[in-house]
């Protein structure tokens, strides 16, 4: 099973859980072709990760470190965002390959691929529902038609509205595939500005913005606003907060299929766009796995400006993270259904933050797909809910911190619901969100909770060749009093990975005591033994009101193995049997590496006599740690005929490394070729597996 380097630092599950909705009908036109709307570059792929081949997302800590990348890339700078201090470098290469090259350059923070974010299909069991009578009671009917998730059993929303919250003057960015700014339920709220990051450009007409964007595969951007900003007006349906205004940022033009994502640098260009143009929500109903670089970093940056960003637990029906919800400071939303119970299909997690209606929500349906409504179901329309009660908090209190909003909503949640009916529980976090009991609790702003917090650790590496920046590093912030594997407990926690400076940052955390726990790069990634890591336990305090330009500030020097980008390989070149290395039984190499080029495979010749039985071993990611998922082949004396090929070893399977076990018929000399699975797995298509960690060691035994 293939490992790459960008699972282990946190990229994982790089695919994008449209989180996800299940929709009833069949699309009634055929849809827009419009290919200058999604990104052109040649796609590749390293095991599941697919990316732009010639573009890397670079972050910089000052412009000439950026123009140094290019440079050396013999490349150009397309674009950057500034805010964040973010650039898109374009280059006659392999961003995959060419990382590692340029990630050590000084001024650098991080350098990578420009990830492809792709959506999967709805989970099977999310199911779909029939647009038909609901068996309604009147306080569940609000314009025309019943929505049960406003009723004052879930989301309490009229008795919000009666009190005077309604979102007004709240501007609201969605995230998602294009909404349709036409529609009677969202032309009214629509805010006249939508925007497209992949083109940097701004609509201002409607018009212009459907011609664009009808499409056969977009709905759900339209599904997602509606839940939130849909007009109180006699007609249709109402949004939670119905006088909040919506801003359309197309992440997925969804043109020729359901799913066809941008890649993370225009998804944070589309964050950072939309919280200078006044968005103070971000609604993200997508997930898969971007735990760091230039998502995170916008969203850093938006929180930074006050703008609460919430974001859908997922469908995978796992307590597990799922990015971008887990992110430090982003409220995340699980899935509820009519009896306010769990939805089986709605992600749990000790990061979840409380629960709304997901289950046969009535939403609107894009005009250019018939128009009208449909009962969905999903948490990408918890989420949603989840950022129109936020808008209804801002309007009442609009210098509220993404924080404070949080705590609002967490604190007047009804807790009933759930494992535990007192309090928090991993399925549906402090409880469904009420938005009534906000509004009379929240009489005066003086009544907000305290301010959250923002902490920077900064870790460095001492190893043998001096203090080096701690990349790649594990910080994890666990409040006090902490209770391992209690469904029941609140406690946060919260996780980063260092970048190439060593920094883990935190934004709009709770405030408090911290126990600090570092460690150095992960050894299932870089591979090396458990003293090289080294680890370091502290404490810390996260102060009420620090802020992103003055954090609470942890420095900690840890004794641990800087991980080498360019190892060189001691037995290179050994890539064809005429340039194989000698090894002899009982004999065991120096670590080597499948690195270098993009197919590398090594080539080992061994002298052996009718009858000898041979074991020949590769010790990789099972017994070195790194990150090479290897892949053995014993050749015969004319270095072309396969005698022998192995993946994993051991019946049953012990682990990734590989081993032959064979009875040596003639003698003469022998070859073992060593690969990687990603490879040689499937001979027919076999991908590039180029990385720095891709270590291992051969061992050869007579029997």
């Amino acid at each position: 099973m293939h490992k790459n380097i960008f699972k282990h630092v946190g990229l994982v599950g790089l695919t994008a859980l449209l989180a996800a909705c299940s929709q009833q009908g069949t699309p009634s036109r055929a849809g827009a072709l419009k290919p200058a709307l999604n990104e052109n570059g040649a796609v590749a792929q390293l095991g599941q990760l697919k990316y732009i081949q010639n573009e890397l997302v670079v972050g910089y800590s000052d412009p000439e470190a950026l123009n140094r990348v290019a440079n050396v890339l013999g490349g150009s700078v397309v674009a950057t965002i500034p805010e964040i201090r973010v650039g898109l470098v374009r280059f006659n290469g392999d961003a995959a390959k060419s990382s590692g090259q340029v990630f050590r350059l000084p001024g650098v923070r991080y350098a990578q691929p420009n990830l492809l974010v792709r959506g999967e299909s709805p989970q099977p069991g999310v199911g779909t529902a029939a647009l038909q009578a609901q068996a309604a009671s009147a306080d569940q009917v609000f314009d025309e038609l019943p929505q049960y998730a406003l009723d004052p059993r879930h989301l309490n929303a009229r008795a919000a509205w009666d009190a005077g919250l309604t979102g007004a003057g709240v501007k609201v960015a969605v995230l998602d595939d294009p909404g349709d700014v036409t529609h009677p339920d969202l032309a009214p709220n629509w805010s006249g500005v939508a925007y497209n990051p992949f083109l940097n450009k701004v609509y201002t007409s409607g018009a212009e913005w459907v011609a664009d964007y009808e499409s056969d595969f977009a709905s759900h951007g339209t599904f997602v606003a509606s839940s939130i900003v849909a007009p109180k007006d006699g007609k249709g349906i109402v949004g939670v907060a119905p006088q909040a205004k919506f801003m359309p940022v197309v992440i997925n033009p969804a043109v020729k299929a359901i799913n066809e994502f941008y890649s993370d640098f225009y998804i944070a260009r589309g964050a950072v766009w939309a919280s200078n143009n006044g968005a103070r929500v971000l609604n993200n109903s997508w997930g898969g796995g971007l735990s760091f670089g230039p998502i995170k970093d916008a969203f850093d940056y938006a929180m930074s400006n006050g703008t609460v960003v919430v974001a859908s637990m997922g469908n995978s029906y796992h307590d597990e993270f799922q990015y971008p919800a887990a992110l430090p400071g982003v409220i995340a939303s699980g899935a509820l259904d009519g009896s306010n119970r769990k939805v089986t299909f709605s992600t749990t997690g000790r990061h979840i933050s409380s629960g709304a209606p997901g289950q046969d929500v009535m939403l609107a349906n894009p005009t250019w797909l018939g128009g009208g409504h449909e009962l969905i179901s999903g948490t990408s329309f918890s989420s949603p809910y989840t950022a129109g009660v936020a808008a209804l908090v801002l309007q009442k209190c609009p210098s509220a911190t993404p924080y404070q909003v949080r705590r609002v909503m967490e604190t007047t949640a009804n807790s009933s619901v759930g494992s535990n009916p007192t309090g928090f529980d991993r399925d549906t976090g402090w409880g469904a969100l009420d938005a009534g009991k906000i509004a009379a609790t929240l009489k005066s702003c003086a009544s907000l909770p305290a301010k959250g917090a923002y902490v920077n650790i900064n870790v460095k590496y001492v190893d043998n060749q001096g203090t080096h920046p701690g990349v790649l590093g594990d910080v994890m912030l666990r409040g006090q009093g902490f209770r391992a594997g209690a469904t029941d407990d609140p406690t946060p926690l919260y996780l980063s990975t260092t970048d190439a400076e060593g920094n883990g940052r935190f934004a709009e955390i709770a405030p408090g005591t911290y126990d600090v726990y570092v460690a150095g790069s992960d050894l299932s990634l870089t591979g090396g033994l458990p003293e090289e890591r080294g680890t370091y336990v502290g404490t810390l305090s996260a102060t009420a009101g620090s802020s992103a330009t003055a954090p609470d500030q942890k420095n900690v020097l840890l004794t641990a193995q800087f991980p080498n980008f360019n190892p060189v390989d001691p037995y290179e070149p050994n890539d064809t049997p005429a340039e194989a290395k000698t090894i002899a039984y009982g004999q065991t190499t120096q670590t080597a590496y499948i690195f270098g080029q993009p197919q590398d495979a090594d080539f080992f010749k061994f002298t052996a006599a009718a009858g000898d039985k041979i074991a020949a071993n590769v010790l990789a990611a099972g017994e070195l740690g790194g990150t090479l998922d290897s892949y053995l082949f014993l050749i015969g004396p004319d270095g072309k005929t396969v005698l022998s090929e192995n993946d994993d070893r051991g019946t049953p399977r012990i682990d990734s490394d590989s081993e032959i076990l064979y009875t040596i018929q003639t003698a003469g000399t022998y070859y073992l070729k060593v690969s990687s699975c990603t490879i040689s797995c499937n001979p027919k298509s076999p991908q590039d597996d180029d990385s720095p960690f891709n270590k291992y060691q051969l061992k050869l035994q007579k029997q």
